[in-house]
């Protein structure tokens, strides 16, 4: 083969390894730098004077059960595609490694996605207990 080529084609069989690792340091600067910009705010605060909850206004979040039984429902639909990709190439190729670990890592997808939609629903229950119970406690001390 031609150096070239050679020398390419190690390039690119170091991507797998080199290309996590970049994501993980562009991450990891990036909340470094915000840190940094927080706490330059929060000193440009106390300078002046300005009180520091005026700094960090207190953000509403949603219900938690949204967010659980939405995460398990994507993991649930990736779980499912992916074992369907599985089977299809498991029944038209040969029954090679490949499709045999990707039924796996479908099977914990989907194991992974019907956790979520568990937790979602539970979470949902809790909190509407929650609510009707403190809706209670308020009718009853009037």
């Amino acid at each position: 083969m031609v150096p070239q080529v050679l020398a390419f084609v190690e390039y690119v069989a170091f991507m797998p390894f080199i290309v996590p690792i970049a994501i993980c340091a562009i991450v990891f600067w990036f909340l470094i730098n915000k840190k940094r910009l927080e706490h330059q705010q929060i000193m440009a605060a106390i300078e002046k004077g300005t009180p520091l909850s005026e700094l960090r206004p207190v953000k509403k979040e949603g219900p938690n059960w949204i967010k659980s039984l939405t995460t398990g429902v994507a993991f649930l639909l990736i779980g499912i595609g992916m074992a369907i990709v599985s089977l299809i190439s498991f029944n038209y190729y040969s029954a090679d490694d490949a499709s045999f670990g990707l039924l796996i890592a479908s099977v914990v997808f989907i194991a992974i996605g019907a956790a979520g939609v568990l937790r979602g629903i539970l979470q949902r229950k809790a909190e509407k207990a929650l609510s009707d119970k403190s809706a209670l406690d308020a009718n009853h001390g009037q």
